[in-house]
């Protein structure tokens, strides 16, 4: 590829891009842009006159802030000019960018993007001076930031740095859209520290002109005051704000003479900023004077007019002035709807807050119309946004969805909660949102595979290539691979975005999934319980407490009827009881029944009232509740569930319409055990069943101590799975590889019978101050949903041959969750993980289990089989041969285990359910499809289950030297 010429003008192409990609959104220029291509007549008088009346228009429209009309004025005058002067026209690009502008005003950020990079590409052929077209463009489109694409956005910042040192520039641009991008990613120490260094150069560039005769300070040292106070109060820093705010004003009145819309940005943030602190006396008159400015220099109409307009009215709703808030509020959002269209996500957060004051003023059935109108408008809005940028990006606008995912579910579980449409809508929002992350990334892989081009192929490869080496690094010396392992987490990202952008045709299949949809995918004798953590919405109290303490509440679904629903009480007792019966379950020497009893009081007594006659259970837990075997649960009458109950665990309830829907069954059958974990060369071997409880109670333990012990009972496993099916290939010692795992392509059963491992992270991000006004959303939700995804899949995974040496092949032997989640296991309808620790990782609310179990959902594989504690492989091995033989009988899948855990049950030395509890199937539990893959074999005699002495242990892995 040949270098690229840095002309003047494609430095300032790529400095325009760079600041739409992050900055504010601009008030809009009313004047003609600085510079245009040379007209051109059309050929035809009709046509001349045409686009003279369209150009018109849309000076017009733009310049009332009329977006969405301006759009369709637009996009007719780019279809003539194409048609007349064609695609390469400079004309037709100056049109393209008029569209791209109002795409991405109206939330159209694909279409804005595509016309962009049409039009730069045109501009950097053609080789004209654009730099002041550019400076327009950068005016008209801030499309990577608003798609949360920060990747793609920190990637041209740092090029235009790089730029700028080689011609001795101060790169002053790049390092201002920096510094916003970190604050829109809420990295506010990053960004204080780029705008605290921007400051610095502007008071220096200040003294300077000082002292050559200016007699004002620069407008661009009150901007940049303005910028570092508004991080500081971001942070919480509220004294080093106000100062900088004060002087930033004092500079911006003066620097002009008189109101400009620099200044009333200023004086918004300065009122945000009292309103933080409670000093309602003095934020008033800030705002009112922010709000007259925008009127005055834009007319009152102007959609740049509510922001102040919506946070003099939240300051009116935490006063409890309502009607005057209301008003307010309304005439906000009427502002929006005419410029940006019912569905634009600033019109959603208007009409959130209107719902609100519903709410507080008791008009229940006003705030069910506004909150429909609202969720279906950010749904829209996730849908289009969910297709581009990596996992993380997506994660984090997720977050920024979790008030308005708590206020859909608390309007009908405190305000209406016998209202059959609010209770529709509540289950709704959490069925379109709940673990979307993940099925996004899923679904984009799958769309890849499904036609895939030579280009595509390479993607993935490198995708695989990455976690491979990421997962290496990890190994050895994680201090000193810090800097490489980061740049490889920043390529991934890279890979991953690419991958979305690529995938068109998951880009056109999406779409908000509708609740009759979901209802009709469960079968007649279950029930769906979508279970979730929200926060309760408190339409009376003010800004900073209006969402409460978590909660977990349940909302069940069969296949006739509406939802039912109930309230289980606050996550935070509930999520301890799950860890002290996990503790109890996982040690055979305690009896676990008084807290399986309390836990089902907790929990399940309160569902099993609205389960009717329904024996399976489609359970879709959130939070903790992930890890908690529900099978082990005792109810009143002291049975366990799993007596009862047949269950079948699922991400999200909108799993059923994937597996409605599955792909083509592959061919091959396979085990893998008993792997070589030195490499072929004699094990130490050891008294005990093998395993350091240290390995799992080591917060941020070093990847590198591991070390895997023999799992000698895996062979016998293996030979007993392996003869029940059908041309099984079976894989052991020296040949149980982590590269024989990499080399599978689409098996139909896959069988991994060694260690699996989770090890937690040392640390968990700190959530930072909550947002005002439209931009109502709490950045302490953006800072819980952008946990470290990719780190945590790569704490956990499965050990193979060589693992102990850190060598099998041109591999390490130890296969993690991020390189599991590039296989390629569509069309694989059974992964066991017989292993410890499989169904483990981070629970994370809202986005399922951060491990091995998300792992295998990105891959494509229908079904999982795994542990969520460490049982002996003598334990493991009766209940994965008994599980086979109900699978060969033709028993459904979570029908066989279910029958295989009830047999371990029976027996006296395998009654505790430590033996039999630990493991869940995932995914879809109904019979395997396809000719008959498995054959019932004459039962071999089998060795009694040895004695467990107290503790949970099975897993072979250690953690040396500490």
């Amino acid at each position: 590829m040949a270098r690229t010429r840095w002309t003047p003008w494609l430095r300032g192409a790529l400095a325009a891009l760079c600041t739409a990609v992050v900055a504010p959104a601009p008030v809009e220029a009313q004047s003609q842009p600085l510079w245009v291509p040379p007209r051109t007549a059309l050929p035809s008088p009709e046509d001349e006159r045409l686009d003279g009346a369209l150009d018109h228009e849309l000076w017009e429209l733009t310049a009332q802030g009329r977006y969405f009309e301006a759009l369709s004025a637009a996009e007719r005058l780019l279809e003539l000019r194409q048609r007349v002067l064609g695609p390469e026209h400079l004309q037709t690009a100056l049109a393209a960018i008029w569209a791209a502008s109002h795409s991405r005003r109206v939330a159209e950020y694909h279409k804005a993007a595509s016309l962009l990079e049409r039009v730069l590409a045109l501009l950097e052929r053609e080789r004209i001076p654009g730099d002041l077209l550019f400076a327009e463009v950068g005016a008209l489109a801030l499309v990577y930031r608003e798609m949360g694409d920060f990747r793609r956005a920190e990637a041209l910042y740092r090029r235009l740095l790089a730029e700028h040192a080689l011609v001795g520039g101060s790169g002053d641009d790049a390092l201002r859209g920096l510094a916003a991008l970190a604050k829109a990613q809420g990295d506010l120490d990053r960004a204080a520290l780029l705008y605290e260094r921007l400051l610095a150069a502007q008071e220096k560039e200040n003294a300077r002109n000082r002292s050559e005769g200016a007699k004002l300070d620069s407008h661009e040292l009150g901007a940049a005051l303005d910028n570092l106070a508004e991080v500081y109060r971001l942070q919480g820093s509220h004294p080093r704000a106000e100062a900088l705010f004060r002087r930033a004003v004092s500079i911006l009145e003066r620097w002009s003479g008189g109101p400009e819309l620099s200044l009333a940005t200023c004086l918004d943030h300065q009122a945000l900023l009292y309103q933080d602190i409670g000093d309602d006396a003095r934020a008033e008159p800030l705002f009112q004077r922010a709000l007259a400015i925008r009127e005055k220099e834009l007319g009152p109409t102007h959609p740049d007019v509510a922001e102040p307009l919506a946070h003099l009215a939240a300051l009116y709703r935490d006063r409890k002035q309502y009607g005057r808030a209301e008003a307010t509020f309304r005439r906000a959002l009427s502002l929006l709807q005419q410029a940006l269209g019912p569905e634009h996500p600033r019109v959603a957060e208007c009409e959130g807050a209107l719902e609100g004051l519903a709410l507080a003023q008791g008009k229940l059935r006003e705030a069910l119309t506004l909150r429909l109108a609202a969720a279906s408008a950010e749904d829209r809005h996730l849908t289009r946004l969910l297709t581009s940028g990596a996992e993380r990006e997506k994660r984090a606008f997720l977050g920024r969805l979790e008030p308005s995912t708590s206020a859909a579910i608390s309007l009908h579980a405190i305000s209406a909660p016998k209202n059959a449409e609010a209770a529709a809508l509540a289950l709704t929002t959490v069925l379109r949102r709940k673990a979307r992350a993940l099925d996004a990334m899923a679904d984009s892989l799958a769309s890849l595979r499904r036609s895939m081009t030579r280009q595509d192929q390479a993607l993935l490869d490198r995708l695989g290539e990455i976690d491979a080496e990421l997962s290496a690094r990890a190994y050895r010396d994680p201090a000193g691979q810090r800097a490489r392992v980061q740049a490889l987490e920043e390529e991934r990202e890279g890979v991953e975005a690419e991958v979305s952008r690529r995938s068109a045709a998951f880009r056109a299949e999406q779409r908000p999934v509708l609740l009759a949809e979901v209802q009709a995918a469960i079968p007649e004798d279950a029930a769906l319980i979508e279970l979730f953590a929200y926060r309760p919405y408190q339409p009376r109290a003010t800004q900073r407490d209006r969402l409460g303490e978590p909660r977990y509440v349940a909302y069940v679904l069969r296949r006739k009827g509406g939802p039912a629903f109930a309230d289980l009480g606050e996550v935070k007792p509930i999520d301890a009881a799950v860890e002290e019966l996990r503790r109890a379950l996982s040690d055979p020497s305690r009896d676990p029944t008084r807290l399986a009893r309390g836990l089902d009081a907790q929990l399940m007594a309160k569902v099993r009232p609205l389960l009717g006659p329904a024996r399976k259970l489609l359970i879709s837990p959130d939070g903790a509740l992930s890890l908690l075997p529900f099978g082990a649960l005792i109810d009143e009458d002291q049975r366990s569930l799993l007596e009862r109950y047949e269950i079948t665990y699922l991400t999200t309830g909108r799993d059923l319409l994937r597996l409605t829907a599955p792909a083509e069954p592959g061919q091959e059958l396979v085990v893998i055990a008993d792997p070589a974990f030195d490499g072929g060369a004699p094990a130490p071997r050891s008294g005990k069943e093998p395993c350091s409880w240290d390995c799992q109670a080591q917060r941020g333990v070093d990847l590198s101590r591991l070390r895997f012990l023999p799992l000698p009972g895996t062979a016998k496993e293996a030979a007993e799975v392996g003869a029940k099916l059908t041309g099984a290939r079976v894989l052991t010692g020296a040949s149980a590889t982590e590269g024989a795992v990499k080399g599978l392509a689409r098996p139909r059963i896959l069988h991994i019978a060694t260690h699996g491992f989770f090890l937690p992270a040392a640390s968990a991000p700190a959530p930072a101050p909550a947002r005002h006004g439209l931009d109502a959303v709490a950045r302490a939700a953006v800072a819980a949903s952008v946990s470290e995804v990719d780190s945590a899949l790569l704490r956990s995974g499965l050990a193979f041959a060589g693992a102990n040496l850190r060598e099998s092949g041109g591999d390490d032997g130890v296969l993690t969750a991020a390189e599991v989640s590039g296989l390629d296991l569509s069309g694989t309808q059974l992964v066991v993980l017989s292993a410890c620790d499989t169904g483990v990782g981070e629970p994370s609310h809202g986005e399922g289990v951060q491990g091995l179990r998300r792992a295998l959902v990105i891959a494509g594989a229908e079904t999982q089989v795994m542990s969520l504690w460490r049982i002996g492989d003598q334990a493991t091995r009766h209940l994965m041969t008994a599980y086979y033989d109900r699978l060969a009988s033709g028993r459904a899948r979570s029908d066989a285990l279910r029958e295989a855990q009830l047999s371990l049950k029976g027996q006296p030395d395998t009654a505790h359910p430590f033996y039999w509890a630990a493991f869940i199937v995932s995914g879809n539990g109904g019979p395997l499809r396809g000719e008959p893959l498995l054959r019932a074999v004459p039962k071999p005699q089998t060795d009694p289950v040895a004695p467990v002495r107290p503790g949970p242990r099975g897993c072979g892995c250690e953690v040396q030297g500490g």
